[in-house]
């Protein structure tokens, strides 16, 4: 297994270490799960801003704001 390794204050290890106690985890389990799910949340976010690009390019389909005009 891959070792990363980062520097912070010691007030932000303190904040860690007492977050990741109150979530029953250790620092490491408690960052490498919020790195891996903020990282996943990007791409996911990423790929519904290009795929809500492309249909909306070639959507015909009326809104369901304008359905509610007629």
């Amino acid at each position: 297994m891959a070792t990363i390794t980062f520097r912070v204050t010691e007030e932000e290890k303190d904040f860690l270490k007492k977050v990741a106690k109150f979530n029953n985890k250790t620092i490491s389990e408690f960052v490498k799960e919020k790195v891996l799910a903020s990282a996943e949340n990007q791409i996911d976010f990423y790929t519904y801003k290009k795929l809500m690009a492309q249909h909306n390019e070639k959507d015909g389909n009326t809104s369901h704001t304008a359905m509610l005009e007629h």
